[in-house]
């Protein structure tokens, strides 16, 4: 072979060499993504009541309603059995947790010896109890209690409702929730009034 065909040869076998290693610096490339967007809901619990004047209607919004008074009583007596409506107008739905009952009062004698009737009506919903809840001395229902369970009888859905009544009474039983009968008011009880407040307590 010449000289001149040999020095072509290697000029092109170099050319090749410094081909392959420019190749040799490539990187294969690819990726993906995903996402989503995560909305908290509204927990929201309205209390209504044809008895209480201003919360009559869910629209009204009330989280807090006072029912008409009733008296004077004499020493035996059972009140009108007033309903209170709970409407979950949140967009979650909302759990029981606890309920609450409280009380002030001017006369101690008053308190002890009146009854107390929460009676659960249900709704449009599961209802969140079945028949009477409480029944007898308002004193012995005193105090925050958990409510616990996984049935939907313990969660009121959105755009749904649940309802109870309330009643007070002495010297009989209660004309909703039945019952043994109490007795009837004694002379120290005269001129006093108390004040009961039912709370439910409710997460999301």
């Amino acid at each position: 072979m010449k000289l001149r065909a040999i020095a072509l040869a290697g000029v092109v076998s170099v050319a090749g060499l410094g081909l392959i290693g420019a190749g040799a610096h490539a990187v294969f490339t690819t990726s993906t993504a995903s996402s989503q967007t995560i909305t908290a809901g509204t927990l929201d619990v309205v209390v209504s009541s044809p008895d209480a004047p201003g919360c009559t209607l869910v629209s009204d919004g009330c989280t807090s309603l006072t029912l008409n008074p009733v008296g004077p009583v004499g020493s035996t007596f059972d009140t009108k059995a007033s309903v209170v409506t709970l409407t979950n107008v949140g967009n979650i739905p909302a759990n029981y947790s606890t309920v609450t009952l409280s009380e002030t009062d001017n006369n101690s004698t008053f308190k002890s010896e009146t009854g107390l009737c929460d009676y659960s009506l249900g709704g449009d919903g599961a209802g969140h109890f079945v028949g009477v809840d409480n029944n007898g001395l308002l004193t012995a229902q005193l105090g925050t209690f958990s409510i616990s369970g996984t049935g939907p009888e313990y969660v009121i859905q959105p755009g749904e409702t649940d309802s109870y009544s309330v009643d007070f009474y002495a010297g009989q039983a209660s004309t909703v929730c039945g019952g043994t009968a109490l007795p009837s008011l004694t002379q120290a009880a005269q001129g006093g009034s108390l004040t009961a407040t039912l709370s439910y307590g409710f997460t999301g």
